[in-house]
């Protein structure tokens, strides 16, 4: 019996010891970090900064968090942050965010609030935090912009993780992003819909594709340069609004340039009503907008068709073809 008793004092020293170093670690690694980014010219601040969880947990808890890079132009504050992590699985992080922060650009300032706004990240084993998973879940999300804009979404989910199959290149992740009942910026709306005939919520929208860098996704990608985009392997996208539907999928390189290089198949009902809401979202410059509506417009004309359509838009040596004829610039990337 009294060898027992020994055993399990021994054994809870053991563990108790194991959970101090590692705690010390942790909080020594994170004051490290913010002390070579103030070094790097970045505003690093925390009101209070603390590791809790013993025996079993190492969380990270944040309290008046400022993190700013004015070479990069943004700056986000939240009240209050945390990084759980077990202690027998430190690099599997899950991250917890207040119901209220700000994320801020030169341009605006954004409060993000939410019932639910929560990530996981699980990392590599190797000392550059090389990233394996993330995924990201919100619901009752609402974005408010100090220029006076405000849109939200019932839920929305993000998964980023590495691809480590052989059918694509190193540095390849998969990207899947879903949003359910969102509604965007009534002044957006208007743009795209000044007669007033669609819902006010987009019901879904669906992204699943692969995104190739030039390097990977570490910390040194956050400290330094971010990684750039070569490639986009699109296997599906939706978009559902009302009468509006958009299907697409395509494989597309980036070329030294930025341009686009590849295919892409798109399916589009009420497709000019469709073109108008992606260039209002800023998502094609004027130029190929234009370039595009054209195209279409002759394949619609052709088909006899002009509301729905689908055409495989072909992207070299920086133009956009329909077939073998041209119909404007590529898109470009960068």
């Amino acid at each position: 019996m009294r060898g027992l008793i020994t055993l399990v004092l021994v054994l809870s020293l053991g563990w108790s010891a194991w959970w101090l170093i590692g705690t010390t670690a942790q909080k020594t690694g994170i004051e490290t970090w913010m002390e070579q980014r103030r070094e790097a010219g970045w505003v690093a601040e925390v009101e209070e900064f603390k590791v809790t969880g013993f025996p079993n947990r190492f969380d990270s808890i944040f309290t008046d968090l400022s993190l700013s890079n004015p070479q990069a132009g943004w700056t986000w504050e939240a009240p209050n942050f945390q990084l759980l992590a077990l202690s027998y699985k430190p690099n599997h992080i899950i991250a917890v965010w207040p119901g209220r922060h700000s994320y801020s650009t030169r341009n605006d300032t954004i409060t993000i609030t939410s019932s639910l706004f929560r990530g996981s990240l699980i990392f590599k084993p190797d000392t550059a935090l090389s990233l394996d998973r993330m995924q990201l879940e919100t619901t009752d999300l609402i974005l408010a912009g100090e220029t006076d804009w405000r849109a939200s979404a019932k839920e929305a989910s993000v998964a980023f993780f590495a691809h480590n199959a052989p059918d694509l290149p190193q540095n390849s992740y998969d990207l899947y992003i879903k949003a359910l009942e969102f509604s965007p910026p009534a002044t957006w709306r208007d743009t795209v819909d000044e007669g007033g005939v669609l819902p006010e919520t987009i019901p879904e929208v669906i992204l699943d594709a692969s995104l190739t860098y030039d390097n990977p996704w570490d910390r040194f990608a956050i400290e330094q340069t971010n990684p750039r985009l070569t490639a986009i392997q699109i296997r599906d996208l939706r978009f559902l609004w009302g009468e509006l539907n958009l299907n697409g999928k395509g494989s597309i390189n980036i070329n030294d340039d930025g341009y686009m290089e590849g295919d892409f198949t798109l399916q589009a009902q009420k497709w000019r009503e469709l073109l108008d809401v992606i260039i209002a979202a800023q998502l094609l410059t004027p130029d190929f907008a234009t370039s595009l509506d054209r195209g279409i417009s002759v394949v619609a004309a052709l088909a006899g068709n002009p509301d729905d359509i689908e055409i495989k838009l072909r992207f070299n040596g920086g133009l956009t073809y329909i077939g073998a004829i041209p119909i404007g610039p590529a898109p470009r990337v960068y």
